[in-house]
């Protein structure tokens, strides 16, 4: 497999709250993700592995400890080269985020809006939402859309900047099984035709079953 970034973390921390009360969420996590993989992480709620994929995506500071995306160290970055670097990761969540004014395409270039780029933003909105197979909803308010559909949205919104690695935390966590089935069927096929590197942070059995690989995790530390 080819393409991708490859994340290297190294002995990884974060923790939340007063000295008092710490609760220490990644706890010297150290994992290496190839380029091109599908990686689940899994555990109990509370197990870190959304934190762990917010400290790749740079959502959150980590306290110590090192992210390197293809050989860039991600938590020495400035402001300025955090803000690039997160628009050159994908993100898709749980609860969607689209913004319930705005259509269907809309919703796919808003991150391209506050920059120049050399292609047609609407054009590029409307060949993601053909990609993910809902090319005919794209005037559609989120409101008009199943929550399998406005799924489909955010994995197109996060592909608008042409990602090499698309970060997804409990991507199928509102869906029905059959929904399920369905997004995670469009984000293997988006991994091997864009190249891309796919970490997802999931608590259902049958998603991490179609990873390439499992890390597992317990009170913030790989098992």
């Amino acid at each position: 497999m080819t393409g991708g970034s490859v994340v290297e973390v190294s002995d990884l921390v974060k923790a939340f709250g007063p000295a008092s009360n710490r609760l220490v969420a990644v706890d010297g996590v150290s994992v290496r993700i190839e380029p091109g993989s599908a990686v689940a992480l899994t555990g109990p709620s509370g197990s870190g592995k959304s934190t762990l994929l917010h400290l790749i995506g740079a959502i959150e500071h980590a306290d110590s400890g090192s992210v390197l995306v293809d050989g860039s160290e991600v938590t020495t970055l400035n402001r300025r080269g955090l803000a690039a670097y997160r628009r050159s990761v994908g993100f898709v969540f749980q609860r969607y985020h689209l913004l319930p004014a705005l259509t269907a395409e809309d919703n796919v270039a808003a991150p391209l809006l506050p920059f120049r780029v050399d292609f047609d933003k609407r054009a590029r909105a409307r060949e993601l939402l053909e990609v993910v197979g809902i090319g005919d909803r794209c005037t559609a308010l989120p409101s008009q859309l199943s929550g399998g559909q406005q799924q489909r949205v955010a994995i197109a919104r996060a592909l608008v900047g042409g990602p090499r690695l698309l970060l997804a935390d409990e991507p199928t966590g509102n869906l029905d099984s059959a929904r399920t089935e369905e997004i995670i069927d469009l984000l293997l096929k988006l991994r091997d035709e864009r190249g891309m590197t796919v970490v997802i942070a999931t608590h259902e059995r049958d998603v991490a079953a179609r990873c390439d690989r499992v890390v597992h995790l317990q009170d913030g530390q790989i098992q």
